[in-house]
């Protein structure tokens, strides 16, 4: 019989650090692969100057990132600011970032959450993403739950990892919702297929305490091994913790398994193609 683990489950992929997505902006497309160096700087300010909202949000995470050009976030936010202001939606967001996190301008939560909703209202993922983890927070806004998985649910129903992965936080731990631990394994299951490694985690971690499904550490050490591909922090202690409870051939089945099941694929929503633009976050 094995031993009942206590393992926290690292909730939420607001992951410990009390910033939206942990402050990230998307990367242009000039950012990707071995064309990065031939960026035209000028040839995009002049168009930014002229008013082409694509262009100021490019320069804007140019800024943010300091690729190109100096890191410099007041001039990043303006940049932002002048493209969301013409309704770009991803500009909406980011200068959202921004203004929830402090970084280039005054630090200011309810301002955050309006440009939050004016991206999420045009169906931007990830402003939905953020505008509910600001309701489930309380950054902004008042408080609510509810309200907090309806965007989620819409962010997700849109393919968002770490809002699908959210909503089975809240369905496993009863959280504006009432408490279902098949539809919180149906949840992370949809994020895993994403690749996103605290989904991996978070199912090991039920197979691992027996919460909604048997108890089962040679399952839990399978989820666990491929959170530990995808760089889960906690993957490891986590299998060495199940480790302890299986007898030497029992480690080997687990093993076999995990190999069996492969390595996951990265990673490739919203939240995995953006880029960190200036806070450490998860």
């Amino acid at each position: 019989m094995v031993g009942r683990i206590s393992i926290l489950v690292l909730a939420l992929a607001l992951a410990g650090c009390g910033l939206p997505e942990e402050v990230r902006v998307g990367r242009t497309d000039a950012q990707e692969g071995d064309d990065a160096a031939k960026v035209d700087i000028e040839g995009l300010r002049t168009l930014a100057d002229d008013g082409d909202a694509k262009s100021q949000h490019e320069l804007g995470l140019l800024y943010a990132r300091g690729e190109h050009v100096t890191l410099d976030r007041a001039e990043a936010a303006r940049w932002f600011l002048r493209a969301a202001e013409q309704g770009l939606p991803e500009a909406q967001r980011d200068i959202g970032l921004f203004y929830s996190a402090g970084h280039g301008v005054e630090q200011d939560q309810a301002e955050a959450v309006r440009w939050f909703r004016l991206a999420a209202e045009q169906g931007l993922p990830a402003a939905e993403f953020n505008l509910g983890l600001a309701y489930q927070q309380g950054a902004g806004v008042e408080q609510d739950l509810v309200e907090a998985l309806r965007w989620y649910r819409a962010a997700a129903d849109r393919g968002h990892a770490a809002a699908q992965l959210n909503i089975g936080v809240m369905y496993e731990q009863g959280r504006g919702v009432e408490q279902n631990f098949d539809e919180a394994r149906l949840w992370y299951e949809r994020a895993a297929e994403q690749g996103l490694a605290q989904a991996f985690y978070n199912i090991g971690v039920m197979y691992a305490n027996g919460t909604g499904v048997p108890q089962d550490c040679i399952e839990a050490v399978v989820w666990f091994t491929r959170s530990a591909w995808l760089r889960h922090p906690g993957a490891d202690d986590a299998i060495g913790h199940c480790f302890s409870r299986l007898d030497p051939q029992q480690i080997e089945q687990a093993r076999a398994r995990a190999i069996a099941e492969g390595r996951p694929p990265q990673a490739g929503g919203p939240e995995a193609s953006s880029a960190e633009a200036g806070a450490a976050g998860h």
